[in-house]
Order: C-alpha cells, then structure tokens, then sequence
C-alpha cells in the first residue's frame, strides 16, 4: 500500500512538473521562423542574426525610419498620418501573428527651431511619448525597458544640416559654419538626445540665423526644412535565427535605402538612439582608428554675377501725342554688382530717332542716365572653398553636382540718379523744338528672380524728379517770307538775325520722370581661381572637405566679411553724343 502512494505521489508531481512547464511556455513569446519577404517592404524593420545587436548609423537611422509628420506647435498623433495607417493596419499585426522575438524598438522625437526653446522641449518629448505610447498599445508583446529606447532633441539642427547638404542647397556653408560654432557638441550623440545641449547656445545660434541675409534665410529655411523636423521616428529590430526562410542578404530594392555621397565632413544626426547591449555579448572595446585625410573632390560652384545687361520693355510700347504713332524707345542699360554691400551702379541710354520729311514729324532723343540702388538685402560674396595646392599629388574625385544659385541683389531697392540728354521734336510744319537739358531725382523698385539659378530678373522702378532744359522753338520755311520756298527750318525768330542766341526759351518739370519694367540678364560673372570676369556662370573647382577632427569651424557670415575674393573690373566707355538737331533737306535751321 505505501508502494503505491509512493508511485501516485511521483506521478503528480510529474504532472505538476508537467503544468509548470507548459504554463512557462504559454506566458513568453514563441519565436516562430517567419517569413521575411513581408517585412522587407517596410524599411524601418530590420532584423539581425543570432546574438548580433544592431547598430545602424545616423544617416542609416535618418533614411530608413519610419516618419510621422507632426503640424507646428501640436504633439498630438495626426489621424490622417500614412505611417501610422501603415502600422496600425498591415505591420503591427502581421508582427503579432508572427509572435517575433523583439531586439529593440528605437524612437525619437524632434521639433524644428522655429518657437521658444521651452516649446520646443516640451513639443519633441511628447511627440516621442506618444508614438511610443501608440506601438505599447497595439503590440502583443511591446518589450520592457530595455528594448524601448525613447529620446527626442529639442531643436533639430543637425539633421536641418544633413537635409541642406543632400539638397545641395547654396547656404548650406553659412548654416552648417554656424551651428559647428554655436554647437560644438553637435558631433556627439550624447549631446544632442533629451535636450542635453546649451539653451544659450541654441538661442545664440537662432539669432543668428534670423539676421543672416536679412531675414530671407530664415523665412527660407522656415518654409522649405522646418516642416521635416517636426518629426517623430521609428525602427524596429527582431532577431532572425538560423533555418529561417528569407537571408539577409535578399533584401528588397524597396526595402534598402538611398546611398548618398558623404564629400564633406558634417554634424551627427541627433536621430541614433543608444541600442541595448545584449547580454550574451558583451561589448568589446575597439582600438582608436587613425584619422583619415580629406580626399579632394571636384565642384561646380556658381559664380559671383559682376555686370547684367537690362532693357526697359515699357518703352517699346510707347505712344507718342502730336506725333500719332507708336514710337518705340531702344533703350539699353548696364548695372555692375560689388563683391558685397547693399549699393549697386549703372548706366543707362535710351535713344529713339524716328522721323517723317513729308509730315514734318520727328521724336529725336539721346539721354544719358548714371544711377545707384541701396537694396535691403544686401550681397555676400560666397566663401571660396579650400583649393588644392599647385603640384598637390591628390588626385580629385568626380565632379559633384551644382549647386543652386541665389541672386546676388533681389527684393526691394531705393535709387538715386542724374540724366543729361538732347532732343530734336517736330509735330507739324509750325511745332518744333530743338534742345538740351539736365535732371536728377530719386526712385524706388523692387527685383524678382525669374529663372531658378537667378540669372533672368525682372525691375519693376518709378522715378520723380526735376529736369531743366534750354529749348529754342523753329518751323518749317522762312517765318519772315513765308512765300519764300527752299525747304529748311528755321528758328521762330521775326527780329534782326544779328541779335539771335540759341536757347533764349527755359522750361522746368518737377514730377514723375520714369517707370520700368525692366528685364535684365547677367552677363559677366567673377572668377574663383584667376582675377578678372567670364562670360561662364560656373566654375569648376578641386576643394579640399573640411577635416573630421576640426572642433569648430568659423562663423560663416564673419568669414564673408573677411575674405577679399576676386578684383576685377567694369567694361568702361559710352556712345559719344551725336547732333541733337532734326534731320532736314538741304540745310539745318
């Protein structure tokens, strides 16, 4: 009888063992050997093999997470987003389902720079709280604190840095030369994550990027970059065990992001979250890696404009009273453009010589005009990149791709001018004048870029002012002898001809003196390497990137204003004056 209690007793106890066991399996997560084809579509899930734990790098983590778009000012998750569609729909799911065995889940928020720095703060964190917030809720086993790493930066400007310089955009120098100054911790990560950086520093950096170029670079940057990093992203990791159907190595084209150039040494994203260390492996210090020199590469760099060629299209569309025809004016101007400064001068001539012998009818002019503008927003000659030495025996890469072109003058303008002309104007046989006369006066205008690389403008200018001329009134035949008949003009004048002087007759007009819309083309650009002008827009240039271990870099703008790049040299020379006197047949009055 005690034998069989003793065999019943061993019996449960195997089936309690038994129970245990069972109830252990169903409260962990099965790792299943799921197809990976599917995931493959998604960018932002990837898988590692046995013990490995992933890394992706900054740019890695930059391209291949997944993106919510958050609107300015709101931390809450908009309904409309693809992405979280996308997660909540099809991949959340599907990873249920699967029951994977989870490495990491990384996310970041992040806000663009635009509001107050406390903000900023506040709207980056909540945005990463609440995606992660949305993955714990839909995932059937979300992962303890080890495998969710959550961080956030206050005011993205590294990866402002990144986008700038994978758009080639042309103030990517001055932005990227200022945040390596007021940011110098802008190469480490640790930095960057949970709002470590310096609140002065980041509003000194704001500062200055509102002042630079007069506030234009702002409101770009603004409008063009600052809707990307009100962002919050996020990368799943799982392990794939041996046996499974799909290698890593097969990888989708859709699944595999963008391979860009990296010609130039730049800030560290702020978007790597610090992955977890797996237990089994532990980490293992690496050894200092020696620096690498720059390599060279070579550059299509836009050229400085030095002088544009301008025509006023108003005047080819002018209608002359008493002479009662279209009389379009050609007219031709020159401006020249300093190296930097909000002042620019030119040269304008305007001459119409249109004449009718049979209906005593002329519109004779040649006026001579010297002018400047003050833009608001002034000019900077660009930084000249670091050239490669004569005789250097680096060999440049390929040519990279140009960059786009900002005018050097645009927006608003005030002018100042001074006109000198002479003029022949005949209505009939009895109205005529002959004469010279001077003015000055002030205008205001406003230019726009026309083409993309800012080469075309358009002007539009109203100028007032005060002109003097000194006339003399003639007529077609003798005003003493009318019946005398040799087909000349004379001057209105009855007394002695011994007393006669040119110019007895003054006039004076005080009011509106010109209006223009005038299109304008450049046609000289400075040189890099050489002194002087080309007729070329661009130039291509051996430059050296900046090094890896440089600490900081010089601001941008103060670099513009010390730099003394290229003199070079204004075309000289005007049209000499010709006879201001109406044409006539066989004599002059």
């Amino acid at each position: 009888m005690k034998r069989k209690d003793a065999y019943i007793t061993q019996i449960l106890a195997l089936l309690l063992m038994l129970a245990l066991k069972v109830a252990s399996y169903a409260a962990s997560p099965a790792v299943v050997f799921a197809d990976t084809a599917f995931y493959n579509h998604y960018s932002y899930i990837r898988f590692v093999s046995g013990d490995s734990i992933a890394a992706p790098s900054a740019d890695d983590f930059l391209d291949r997470a997944a993106q919510v778009k958050f609107p300015v000012g709101q931390a809450t998750l908009p309904a409309d987003s693809r992405t979280l569609a996308e997660l909540e729909q099809q991949v959340l799911p599907r990873i249920n389902a699967d029951s994977l065995e989870l490495v990491s889940i990384m996310i970041h928020g992040a806000a663009s720079p635009d509001g107050s720095y406390q903000l900023n703060e506040r709207l980056s964190r909540q945005r990463a709280q609440m995606l992660t917030q949305f993955i714990r809720e839909r995932l059937r086993f979300p992962g303890s604190d080890r495998t969710m790493t959550e961080d956030f930066t206050v005011e993205d400007y590294p990866t402002l840095v990144t986008l700038m310089r994978r758009q080639a955009d042309s103030d990517y120098a001055t932005v990227k030369a200022l945040c390596d100054r007021y940011l110098p911790q802008v190469n480490s990560h640790q930095s960057q994550v949970n709002g470590h950086l310096s609140q002065g520093n980041i509003t000194a950096l704001k500062a200055k990027l509102q002042a630079a170029q007069g506030g234009a670079l702002w409101r770009r940057l603004l409008r063009d970059y600052f809707p990307q990093l009100r962002t919050a992203r996020i990368m799943l990791v799982f392990r794939k065990y041996e046996g499974e159907k799909m290698a890593l190595s097969t990888l989708t084209p859709q699944a595999m992001p963008p391979q860009l150039p990296d010609s130039a040494q730049l800030p560290q994203s702020p978007h790597l979250p610090q992955s977890p260390q797996s237990p089994q492996s532990p980490q293992q210090p690496q050894s200092p890696q020696p620096p690498q020199s720059p390599q060279p590469t070579i550059e299509r760099l836009p050229r400085r404009e030095l002088l544009s060629l301008k025509t006023n299209l108003l005047f080819y569309g002018i209608y002359m009273p008493g002479y009662d025809r279209w009389c379009p004016i050609p007219n031709i101007a020159l401006e020249y453009y300093p190296k930097r400064g909000h002042f620019t001068y030119g040269a304008s001539f305007d001459m119409p010589w249109w004449q009718d012998y049979d209906a005593h009818k002329f519109f004779q002019l040649r006026n001579y005009q010297l002018h400047t503008r003050y833009y608001f927003r002034p000019s900077q000659q660009p930084l000249r990149p670091a050239v490669l030495p004569p005789g250097s025996p680096q060999q440049p890469q390929q040519p990279q791709p140009q960059q786009p072109h900002q005018p050097a003058f645009s927006g608003f303008f005030l002018q100042a001018y001074v006109n000198g002309g002479i003029y022949g104007i005949c209505f009939d046989a009895d109205r005529g004048w002959v004469g010279e006369g001077i003015g000055g006066g002030i205008g205001m205008g406003y230019t726009v870029p026309l083409s993309r690389n800012g080469h075309w403008r358009l002007d539009f200018e109203a100028q007032v002012g005060v002109f003097v001329t000194k006339y003399d009134p003639y007529q077609y035949e003798n005003p003493i002898d009318p019946a005398y008949r040799d087909n000349l003009y004379y001057y209105k004048w009855t007394l002695d001809p011994d007393l006669f002087k040119q110019r007895q007759y003054r006039w004076t007009w005080i009011g509106p003196t010109r209006i223009g819309i005038t299109l304008s083309y450049d046609l000289l650009y400075r040189r890099y390497l050489k002194s002087g002008a080309s007729f070329k827009a661009y130039e291509y240039m051996p430059v050296i990137p900046e090094a890896p271990e440089a600490p900081e870099t010089i601001d941008a703008i103060e670099a513009i204003e010390a730099i003394d790049a290229i003199e070079a040299t204004v075309p000289g020379g005007s049209p000499a004056p010709a006879a201001p006197h109406p044409q006539k047949k066989g004599g002059r009055p």
